[in-house]
């Protein structure tokens, strides 16, 4: 099944950092939803105190698991964001542009919502991301 997307992104900057506003999919084909995906390994943080590093390496991780269930980062509609709030500010410095350059050389354009929260599951994890895909 081939998607047929429309994507809303009426003000400009946001594909700059990987953000739409929205996008209408037409194809009610299947869904996949990703949960959380942190800089874990074997249960471990990676790159502790390197949120720019962290959101990469997590961000890589949800491409294994996209492509394991036979989908592409084109395919993502929703990437919902969970930044420790403790570190917004590094986020924004340092971790937003990374993120951005990631989004942009997959190709993901996808809406979804960016949050500041307390505290993740381990004390060393600075970010999440979560993805849904329709194909």
């Amino acid at each position: 099944m081939t998607s047929d997307r429309r994507v809303i992104a009426p003000w400009a900057g946001d594909e700059k950092i990987g953000y739409l506003q929205g996008g209408i999919e037409t194809t009610g084909g299947n869904i996949l939803w990703l949960s959380g995906t942190t800089a874990t390994r074997e249960r471990q943080a990676q790159h502790v105190g390197d949120i720019a590093a962290q959101a990469v390496f997590a961000l890589e991780k949800t491409g294994t698991a996209l492509r394991e269930a036979g989908y592409a980062w084109s395919d993502v509609v929703r990437l919902n964001w969970y930044v420790k709030a403790s570190h917004l500010e590094q986020f924004w410095a340092v971790g937003n542009d990374a993120v951005g350059r990631f989004l942009g050389e997959v190709g993901c354009k996808a809406a979804g919502v960016f949050l500041a929260v307390e505290s993740l599951a381990h004390p060393d994890m600075l970010c999440e991301f979560e993805a849904t895909a329709v194909k």
